[in-house]
């Protein structure tokens, strides 16, 4: 019969998985080479790369709540001191990472001297990145064969450095970096980090560097920086505060003087109080008088407190975990490394296993055709 003549003819894009599991399993060998190599690249990849440690610490901060200032008698007066609220002064805490990633925090973090095992005296990181430190073979080869384009870059850009020197002279209040600094900052971005938990509700601050002792001392060091930053914004709107609680003192002590004056020239030209006329202006007075010298009382006590606000010593961050030396490091992670490249290895090796065996196939329907 027909169906008996008939050739079942084989799909050209079936996966034939039986020849597929054959030419692994054919390739074993040259797949536990690959393994080999990669593992040992990995150990040598884990034992030369950098030593990190990382120290945190995890912050409240704390917001006080708004409040008013005067009260009733200053709203009588038309006086509106809601501009000078004492809790619009707070910042916000999701402004927090962006003064942390700061030039003007990370410079002053960078030239903060910090106590190093292999330095004699407390150095900072500028000096101790360009004399002391040495990272290791790996980070050097990395640098100068994928890096190799950053570093060209570098060496091109480094000729206006004298150009920036200069234009930081003429306008002092642009802050400009060095090309060492820029260096610095870069390390300091990936190092130094604040994260915002804003539904746990606090913040935690990240120092990594090569020392377990450095990077405690670094967190500490931002930490306490972040908080003079923010108490140094609070002061400001403190003091921004004091200026207008006194110019309005000032103010409200001449209406209260003039008040006084006025009843008192009053009262001497009218000696004996005879008509109801008479009566009735000394009320006025006496009701306009009142009134001022209530306003003026309100606003001497909210002077006193505004010179109080000025001085104290609000802490900004409640501390839930403070900064301890880590005992242990945080970077290289040794096994996950060569685990890493093993599995690279693996995909390599079947790569060339089945790219090898593909080539062969090719090579021989080529000569089949001639």
């Amino acid at each position: 019969m027909e169906e008996n003549t008939l050739e079942k003819v084989k799909d050209p894009d079936e996966i034939d998985l039986m020849a597929m599991i054959k030419t692994a399993w054919n390739g074993r060998k040259t797949m536990m080479w690959f393994l080999l190599i990669f593992a040992v690249l990995g150990v040598l990849v884990a034992q030369f790369s950098p030593v990190e440690y990382s120290a945190k610490t995890i912050m409240v901060p704390q917001i006080q709540s708004k409040s008013s200032g005067l009260g009733g008698l200053a709203v009588l007066a038309g006086i509106n001191l809601a501009s000078v609220d004492q809790g619009g002064s707070e910042l916000s805490p999701s402004v927090y990472p962006q003064i942390v990633q700061s030039i003007i925090f990370q410079k002053e973090i960078m030239y903060t001297p910090f106590t190093w095992k292999k330095v004699a005296s407390p150095t900072n990181m500028i000096t101790y990145y360009k004399d002391y430190y040495k990272p290791g073979p790996l980070p050097v080869i990395k640098r100068y064969t994928i890096g190799l384009p950053r570093v060209i870059m570098g060496l091109l850009r480094g000729k206006d450095t004298m150009m920036k020197v200069i234009t930081e002279e003429k306008q002092e209040d642009i802050v400009t970096l060095s090309n060492t600094e820029k260096v610095m900052r870069s390390l300091l971005s990936k190092n130094l980090t604040l994260e915002l938990k804003s539904k746990e509700g606090y913040i935690a601050l990240h120092a990594i560097a090569p020392e377990a002792k450095v990077a405690a001392q670094m967190a500490v060091k931002a930490q306490k920086l972040l908080q003079d930053k923010i108490t140094e914004y609070k002061i400001d709107k403190a003091k921004q505060n004091l200026a207008f609680i006194q110019e309005l003192f000032s103010e409200k002590k001449k209406d209260f003087e003039n008040a006084q004056d006025r009843l008192a020239r009053f009262r001497d030209r009218n000696l004996n109080l005879g008509s109801a006329m008479a009566r009735t202006d000394e009320e006025r007075l006496q009701s306009e008088y009142q009134i001022a010298f209530s306003v003026y009382n309100e606003v001497a006590k909210q002077l006193e407190n505004a010179k109080i606000k000025v001085k104290e010593d609000t802490p900004v961050f409640a501390i839930i975990e403070p900064v301890s030396v880590p005992l242990s490091k945080s970077k290289p992670d040794k096994v996950k490394i060569i685990i890493i490249w093993i599995f690279f290895g693996g995909i390599i090796g079947i790569g060339w296993i089945f790219g090898k065996h593909y080539l062969v196939d090719i090579k021989k329907k080529w000569k089949e055709t001639e």
